[in-house]
């Protein structure tokens, strides 16, 4: 992730116990998303970002388990845009990403529902950048095409989606990106991550990213620790125009409900 939650913190755990045993040669079945699986093999000896910390995990579960849920509800504004006259699906961007997991779940539920996902911009700071290539390139199945940009250039790569409907092809980018700072000169319709904001100084440049980011009907899912979230977060998004609501309790897998940790819709006001 940006910077993720400290392993100080207590909170990364139930990682190994969840991952499947399935496997096609050193790929590794992690989770699958109603029969689509998703590749990916923690290592911890590259980084943070070769990891899953644990509200990573939550949003994956909730992705898994509620897929349908997460496709009616960006339809629905997918809808809403072809009113407007605008007919090129969903585009999502994932900040802090970390590993590109969380992406490639992204695009498994669109690839087995009939989300109409455009493109993923899966982004990070310029050392986890190689971290995030190798979790997408590891899971062609999802999508279509796949640009890296890095370095001053980029690579463009050709997905072989197993499942595909009838929807728009889908893109995925795997790019640098610095809060508050980078400026992509484009809305998103859906900005998710987990682990985002779990330092004081991580909020002003966050919130000024999903300002910058977001239209007025723009979905955010964040997903956050709430021993290392403070409360002052939430009051700076209601301060910079955003509403919040933290998903129930039953939309999370078991050992992730009581308090610990929250997965927040967050829209313009």
């Amino acid at each position: 992730e940006e910077q993720s939650a400290g392993i100080a913190s207590g909170q990364e755990v139930f990682i190994m116990a969840e991952m499947g045993d399935n496997s096609e040669g050193d790929k590794q079945v992690f989770l699958s998303i109603d029969e689509t699986p998703i590749y990916f093999r923690e290592d911890w000896n590259t980084g943070i970002g070769g990891g899953l910390w644990s509200t990573g995990l939550a949003i994956a579960k909730y992705f898994e388990h509620h897929y349908s849920d997460v496709s009616d509800n960006l339809n629905r504004l997918a809808e809403m845009k072809r009113k407007r006259g605008e007919n090129d699906g969903i585009s999502a961007i994932e900040l802090g990403s970390g590993n590109g997991f969380l992406s490639a779940c992204l695009l498994a539920l669109a690839q087995t529902t009939s989300l109409s996902l455009k493109n993923v911009v899966v982004t990070d700071m310029e050392d986890h950048l190689i971290l995030m290539e190798k979790t997408i390139r590891t899971n062609p199945h999802v999508w279509d095409e796949l640009i890296v940009t890095k370095e001053g250039s980029s690579s463009t790569y050709h997905g072989s989606p197993s499942n595909r409907k009838e929807r728009p092809a889908s893109s995925v980018t795997v790019a640098e990106y610095k809060w508050g700072v980078d400026d992509f000169n484009q809305k998103y319709d859906f900005i998710f991550g987990s682990d985002l904001a779990y330092r004081d100084y991580l909020h002003d440049p966050l919130i000024s990213s999903l300002l910058q980011l977001s239209h007025q009907h723009t979905i955010c899912l964040i997903g956050v620790t709430m021993s290392d979230t403070r409360p002052v977060f939430f009051d700076k998004l209601t301060e910079a125009g955003f509403l919040y609501q933290r998903l129930a309790d039953h939309y999370l897998e078991g050992h992730f409900r009581g308090g610990t940790f929250g997965i927040f819709v967050i829209m313009r006001r």
